[in-house]
């Protein structure tokens, strides 16, 4: 179910040297999203899931629109929200339609990696997504997952969601075929945990403009 853990920062390069240290291992570059003004690095959690962290990429210009996942609102870094791995992206579109929620078009991406060509499909929610609690989805195809090539030395310990409302956010969920708790809490957002060399390790949760 889920696929990878979108972490955003400020600083990519700043950013990625004070979490190796945390977590007591070093993120993986993945590469440049061009023509979005963003990259990432990888850290694998174990199966076909990775942690993504992801930011401004200092070697591109400013892209002409927002950068993804609200980093140009972000306050500090953190998670964001998270992505659910599926093989039917046009199915789970339609399918969502019918329960009233109104996903993109499937579009085509790519990206560059030090593993190679990445190809990809992606949809995003067009709703309020529970302060990322509802994740947008991803189809890889053919594509070899990242997190085979990702660095490793980090498990996923556990997610779940956070919500004022976490009746209704579970009901959202439900609606996509999803089963991630959900816990009553002031503020809505992903509480995810990892252990690696360092330890079991909390991740922040971003907050935003």
């Amino acid at each position: 179910m889920i696929d990878h853990i979108v972490y955003g920062v400020h600083d990519l390069e700043g950013e990625v040297a004070s979490m190796a240290s945390l977590l007591g291992m070093t993120p993986s570059y993945g590469g440049p999203h061009l023509g979005l003004g963003t990259a990432n690095y990888l850290c694998a959690l174990g199966g076909d899931t990775y942690l993504e962290i992801i930011g401004p990429d200092p070697t591109q210009q400013g892209p002409d629109q927002a950068r993804p996942f609200g980093l140009d609102r972000m306050m500090t870094a953190g998670v964001i929200t998270w992505c659910a791995r599926t093989d039917d992206l046009d199915g789970v579109v339609a399918r969502a339609a019918e329960a009233g929620l109104d996903y993109d078009e499937p579009v085509a991406m790519q990206r560059r990696s030090p593993a190679g060509l990445l190809e990809w499909r992606l949809s995003f929610p067009r709703f309020d997504t529970r302060g990322g609690i509802v994740p947008f989805f991803i189809e890889w195809g053919d594509t070899a997952h990242p997190a085979a090539s990702a660095a490793q030395g980090l498990s996923l310990v556990s997610m779940h969601g956070l919500h004022p409302s976490p009746d209704r956010a579970t009901s959202v969920l439900a609606s996509l075929g999803l089963d991630l708790e959900v816990r009553r809490a002031p503020e809505p957002g992903l509480a995810v945990r990892v252990r690696g060399p360092g330890g079991e390790i909390p991740l922040r949760v971003a907050s935003f403009l």
